[in-house]
């Protein structure tokens, strides 16, 4: 008996070693509060002495599952949550299959021509795809950031923060494919982000007959198109 209470301890004592050595680094993975509740998301550095690290908050839901009653409706807003939510891995696709379904007249010669590297973006499919990826630019690799005055000016004023604190443009990336495939995680924003010093969102929707069949009982294809749109611009 005291074998296996000496056994139940040295476990306990692994589960909370092993529960404080995957404390999350507040300074690698950034929390955000949205309408909805709170993402952790990571911060990538880029390897450049000009362009700051940049956010990246992936697979943040913007709409409710579209599936069961919901597989053929307008999109609805998405749930809230309570406890903070990873926002550190890109979500599932819709389901599509690139290979043979276009003809490949119909497709962009950057596709055709890395259709390997493509597949392994759609790799994880699922009618629960509505979902999109966020970088955000920070400065905060750069330094201080100053203006220098004239130092033979009798006041001398201080250098002055030039570090952009309003707030910034947002760029809405939709993918291309016939809207038949594609994904936007297959799109890594961070340097446009950084670059253009604007946030950069690229977004999944329903393709092919989930999101574009059309019959007098549903609504068109555009216009499911633009209620995904205006879903996202409303509520966040």
């Amino acid at each position: 008996m005291a074998d296996w209470r000496l056994m139940g301890a040295v476990g306990l004592l692994l589960v909370f070693s092993l529960a404080s050595s995957q404390k999350v680094d507040p300074s690698k993975h950034p929390i955000v509060t949205t309408n909805y509740g709170k993402l952790r998301g990571v911060k990538k550095d880029l390897n450049n002495e000009i362009l700051g690290p940049v956010e990246q908050y992936l697979g943040v839901p913007y709409a409710t599952a579209p599936i069961g009653d919901r597989r053929f409706q307008p999109p609805e807003a998405p749930g809230s949550w309570q406890e903070i939510r990873n926002a550190t891995q890109f979500a599932p696709v819709c389901p599509q299959n690139i290979h043979g379904v276009l003809p490949e007249i119909m497709l962009p010669v950057w596709f055709t021509d890395n259709l390997d590297v493509a597949a392994g973006y759609i790799q994880n499919q699922s009618e629960d795809c509505l979902y999109l990826n966020v970088y955000v630019p920070t400065e905060d690799a750069l330094g201080p950031l100053t203006k220098k005055h004239d130092e033979s000016s009798m006041n001398k004023p201080r250098d002055e923060d030039i570090r952009d604190r309003r707030k910034k443009p947002v760029m809405l990336f939709i993918h291309g494919g016939s809207y038949m495939e594609g994904t936007g995680n297959m799109f890594d924003a961070s340097v446009l982000a950084a670059y253009g010093n604007v946030i950069v969102v690229t977004m999944n929707y329903r393709l092919g007959v989930l999101g574009k069949l059309a019959r007098h009982f549903l609504s068109g294809g555009k216009n499911s198109f633009r209620m995904k749109i205006a879903t996202f611009g409303k509520h966040y």
